[in-house]
């Protein structure tokens, strides 16, 4: 077995499983906080490598930290310095994605099968089924296959327009050609070489280091024809495929999301989990434990990236940040995902805004998918918790979006640009959270002013990139990470409880995860990081496989002697009939070769080539313990020792262990007892070890041993 990391971090899980020669795909998550590399748009900067009004002379070294030298010049035609952190211009490029290392495989066909755990990690799959040659299986639950069209869909529309707005910006200065020429150019092997010679030795040298290899984003008719190929399935159904079985359990983390559970039956158990939450306080379905216990292999990723701001904390911080911004008549803009723990917060605001005598205060939604998530959230009832599915049944609505909407204190609008029009104090949720794209940008720019607050929720973007370029805004910004995934602690406790044989975890989670199971014992851990490949000794003894039907039709059974098996000490084995009770046991020689179909073992008939291969051996295949007592009586009664006049001996080492001692006097000198050949048999229940010189010795003994065990010959 091998696990090999296609992953740029943990926080973007892709993991390839070749397991029994089928290769299993282990979610697909862009490396989204590449994103942060890029200025927003809408956002003018001076051209002088900094953010500031002062002239060239300036001598800050915050400013001057990324002065590039004459030779390199030509890098400030890419490149901006805002407060010493060098960012990608907004006139010279499209976003760029960075996507997980996708090189390590070298075909994309001989992948079998895609499991994706939830929507957040599904951003990549467009890459594989409309650029490479993947003609494998997808699957995964319903709602993530709906809410994450939906996501990669908006993600497609912010591009676009960030895309355009570069187009507008070049023609409004008359570059249009000159910038043309310069789109995507810093991503230019010799560029960046230079780049990173000038940044060696400073905090961020390796930034751009692989930028080379990020790309543009697709597009959404690929998006279209990629969900085409998505099977979709729900919790605790199994999936048989190439003698696999894989289920998923929910996490516990967003609608549909999912651990996945990939065994054999009677063999290797693998589990799967990313993304979860043993919140009982949230909407999905809570985290499901007994369908993932017990796994030989455990993979852990994407655990809260911020485990030292408990979500509680920090949802009491927002609540009283946002009511203090209220209060003063100012507006709170929450960069934000279109469907996450955004459900969580509309009614929990709500009803803070209610106990805090401000239940006038409108909440907007604003997002091209808005009113298609907010449709799905009251649709997918049965993914929702146990109090949620008992109001579907009333019949009202599961969330209470649509009661704040009836009221007027919620509202949904696609963009800032259909008819919105906010009534100042209220609280405004839009995208992206990275703040380069998306709605927030222009909303940044509207509200800048000292009384209203941006809050910064979403814990994949650093808050310093995030906020750098807005340096110069007079409004409030704060980060208040909330991250209900589980933390180190109840990842600890989770894997206490599983008792995983082998756990396999990001480098990062070293010091903080450990494998320590309920009962005290420790299991192993391997640490993995970008670009490795773990092998992982299998432990499988035997193999399930099948039959050819023409094959089976020639199979002529014979019954084992019941009688011979009794009286041998069979008792403690499961193979053989030591009760009246039980069914004799049937046996059959079969002649055939074994292939391999689908990733199935098959033995069919031999064809006259290879019968003419096939060697017949007569080889008796054993199993049990065998019985002390019958070889001790066996060896007395062998005539040969008799009439030869061999002296044998005893010697009870321990319980179940004897040492047996055939002493053979030499005929030629009856009177040199140094002559004499000694035998030393070594006898348990369960081995036998015969030391002797003389081979016709040797052999009178292992035919002895042979009589006396279970067995057949074929």
């Amino acid at each position: 077995m091998k696990v090999h990391c296609l992953s740029q971090s943990a926080q973007s899980p892709c993991f390839l499983l070749e397991y029994k020669n089928v290769k299993i795909l282990l979610d697909c998550a862009l490396e989204i906080s590449s994103i942060l590399h890029f200025l927003p748009k809408n956002i003018n900067y001076n051209n002088n490598n900094n953010n500031n009004n002062s002239n060239n002379n300036n001598t800050n070294d915050n400013n001057n930290s990324y002065s590039f030298k004459e030779k390199d010049k030509e890098l400030n035609q890419f490149f901006k310095n805002i407060n010493g952190t060098l960012y990608i211009d907004n006139g010279c490029s499209n976003i760029k994605y960075n996507c997980p290392q996708f090189e390590m495989i070298d075909d994309f066909s001989t992948i079998d099968m895609i499991l994706i755990s939830n929507y957040t990690n599904i951003y990549a799959l467009p890459f594989i089924t409309e650029y490479t040659n993947f003609q494998g299986k997808i699957y995964a639950t319903e709602p993530t296959v709906q809410i994450g069209k939906l996501l990669l869909e908006e993600l497609v529309q912010m591009d676009k327009q960030y895309s355009n707005s570069n187009i507008n910006n070049n023609d409004n200065n008359n570059n249009n050609n000159n910038n043309n020429n310069l789109s995507d150019c810093w991503q230019n092997i010799e560029i960046l070489e230079k780049l990173n010679v000038h940044n060696v030795g400073m905090e961020n040298e390796n930034l751009y280091r692989d930028s080379y290899r990020w790309r543009d984003l697709y597009k959404k008719i690929d998006i279209e024809k990629s969900f085409e190929k998505i099977q979709s399935i729900r919790f605790n159904e199994s999936i048989k495929h190439y003698g696999f079985e894989c289920i998923p359990s929910s996490s516990g983390y967003g609608l549909g999301s999912a651990n996945w559970v990939i065994e054999s039956k009677g063999f290797e158990r693998v589990v799967y989990i990313s993304d979860s939450s043993l919140s009982l306080s949230r909407y999905p379905t809570p985290f499901q434990l007994s369908p993932i216990d017990n796994p030989d292999l455990l993979i852990l990723s994407k655990i809260n990236h911020y485990p030292n701001n408990p979500p509680d904390q920090m949802l009491s911080e927002l609540c009283s940040n946002i009511g203090s911004t209220l209060q003063q008549g100012g507006t709170v803009l929450i960069p934000s995902y279109s469907c996450g723990i955004i459900l969580d917060l509309f009614e929990h605001l709500a009803d803070y805004l209610n106990k805090v005598g401000l239940p006038y205060v409108p909440i907007y939604f604003v997002s091209s998918v808005s009113k298609a998530v907010l449709s799905y959230a009251d649709i997918y009832s049965e993914w929702l918790n146990k109090s949620k599915q008992e109001r579907a049944f009333m019949p009202e609505t599961p969330f209470l979006h649509q009661d704040l909407m009836r009221k007027g204190q919620f509202q949904a609008y696609q963009h800032v640009h259909s008819n919105f029009q906010a009534n100042d104090p209220c609280i405004i949720f839009t995208g992206h959270p990275s703040c380069r794209i998306g709605d927030i940008t222009t909303l940044i720019k509207l509200y800048d002013n000292p009384k209203n607050s941006i809050l910064l929720i979403e814990p994949d973007f650093d808050f310093k990139s995030t906020v750098l370029p807005f340096s110069k805004q007079i409004s409030r910004i704060q980060f208040l990470p909330i991250d209900p995934r589980i933390n180190f602690n109840e990842a600890n406790l989770l894997i206490s409880k599983l008792s995983p044989k082998h756990l396999i975890i990001p480098r990062i989670y070293k010091n903080y995860v450990k494998n320590k199971h309920s009962n005290g014992n420790f299991g192993m851990v391997t640490t993995i990081l970008p670009l490795d490949t773990i092998k992982i000794q299998n432990h499988q003894k035997f193999e399930s496989g099948f039959i050819d039907k023409e094959l089976a039709q020639t199979i002529q059974t014979k019954t084992l002697d019941k009688s011979s098996l009794l009286k041998n000490n069979t008792t403690t084995t499961t193979s053989t009939t030591t009760t009246n009770n039980q069914q004799p046991i049937h046996v059959a020689e079969i002649t055939g070769v074994l292939s391999m179909s689908d990733h199935e073992l098959i033995i069919s008939p031999p064809n006259i080539s290879d019968s003419n291969k096939i060697i017949h051996i007569k080889e008796k295949f054993i199993w049990g313990t065998l019985s002390i007592e019958n070889i001790i009586k066996a060896i007395n009664s062998t005539k040969q020792f008799k009439n030869n006049g061999d002296s044998i001996e005893y010697f009870e080492i321990n319980e179940n262990y004897y040492l047996i001692k055939i002493t053979s006097k030499n005929k030629t000198n009856n009177n040199n007892d140094d002559d004499n050949q000694v035998t030393n048999i070594h006898l348990s229940p369960h081995n036998v070890n015969i030391e002797t010189s003389c081979e016709t010795t040797r052999r009178l003994i292992s035919d002895i041993v042979l009589l006396n065990c279970n067995g057949f010959y074929i």
